[in-house]
């Protein structure tokens, strides 16, 4: 039996349904055409001469589906852009597919934290976390003295408010999926890394600071320098939040966390479990790339950082 489930005051109730077709059920509800365009913008938002090419629709016909299915809120006007001297509508839909609920009447559940999450946070999370599975390594800075800074990592703990956290959105967590930066082999640096700490307490880190748009000087004190921005940051309570390709396997990725010192680090993990629908609209000055700064705050005033405000 498949279930739909619905929001209501904060809660979700699984509702019993059945799966139709675009063709069955649904098809007579709604018209042909209107099914066409939903279809359409569902894969794409676009503006509707473009949509009416597409389609082999007239344009005006397609103007008319579009006012209703906009009165309906089945689609909404996503942007406005100039195109061949006029200002085109975008149209856009946040329904992948439509349920016709003839009783309210279920079962009272709690799902998985994944359903509240927006597209754009998935994106993000991909590909550490696909078909509801968590499909990556947790990489930690090794508690001992290590590495040519001979540090001891003391943000190591952090990966464990990191882990619940992903482990509240994924279906199925393995176990081994963390590990110190000491007991990294090469084959580990292939696959999905998520990068906890900086260059100095965290050798993996260290290895991948060269390629980040927002990376450590080492020669100055451990500063955080933007490439986004050209803005440098001195706090020892800023942290980022960089996804970038994997250098050792372009077919994997690395989400680094990480300050430029351990109270940073506990500003990036925090940004990531408390505001990750924030740190998925990428940075502020560069939307396309996924990287954020953020300040840490004792809000509360018992000396912990409790939350962030993001710089870029």
């Amino acid at each position: 039996m498949d279930w739909v489930l619905v929001e209501k005051d904060g809660d979700y109730i699984a509702i019993p349904t059945r799966v139709v077709k675009a063709n069955e059920v649904l098809g007579k509800v709604f018209t042909g055409d209107k099914i066409r365009i939903l279809t359409a913008l569902a894969e794409e938002s676009t503006y509707p001469r473009r949509l009416a090419e597409k389609l082999g629709m007239k344009e005006q016909i397609v103007y008319y589906h579009l006012a209703t299915l906009r009165d309906a809120g089945l689609v909404y006007v996503s942007k406005k852009e100039e195109v061949k001297g006029a200002v085109a509508k975008y149209y856009s839909t946040n329904f992948k597919s439509v349920s016709l609920v003839f009783s309210e009447n279920g079962i009272s559940v709690k799902p998985s934290q994944i359903l509240r999450l927006g597209e754009s946070v998935m994106e993000f999370l991909t590909p550490f976390i696909e078909k509801g599975e968590f499909n990556s390594k947790i990489i930690v800075g090794s508690p001992d003295i290590h590495g040519p800074y001979r540090a001891q990592s003391r943000d190591t703990h952090y990966a464990v408010e990191l882990a619940a956290f992903l482990g509240s959105i994924s279906g199925k967590v393995g176990s081994g999926i963390v590990k110190l930066d000491t007991e990294v082999r090469e084959d580990d640096l292939k696959g999905n890394m998520i990068v906890v700490g900086g260059p100095v307490t965290n050798m993996v880190a260290n290895r991948i600071n060269d390629i980040l748009p927002l990376r450590f000087d080492m020669k100055e004190q451990n500063r955080i320098l933007s490439l986004i921005t050209g803005r440098i940051y001195y706090e020892d309570e800023c942290g980022i939040v960089v996804k970038t390709t994997n250098p050792f396997n372009p077919q994997s990725r690395i989400l680094l966390l990480a300050g430029k010192r351990f109270q940073g680090t506990k500003a990036a993990i925090l940004a990531v479990t408390k505001h990750i629908d924030d740190v998925a609209k990428n940075n502020s000055f560069d939307p396309s790339v996924p990287a954020r700064v953020v300040m840490g705050y004792d809000l509360d005033g018992d000396g912990v950082i409790d939350d962030v405000e993001f710089l870029e």
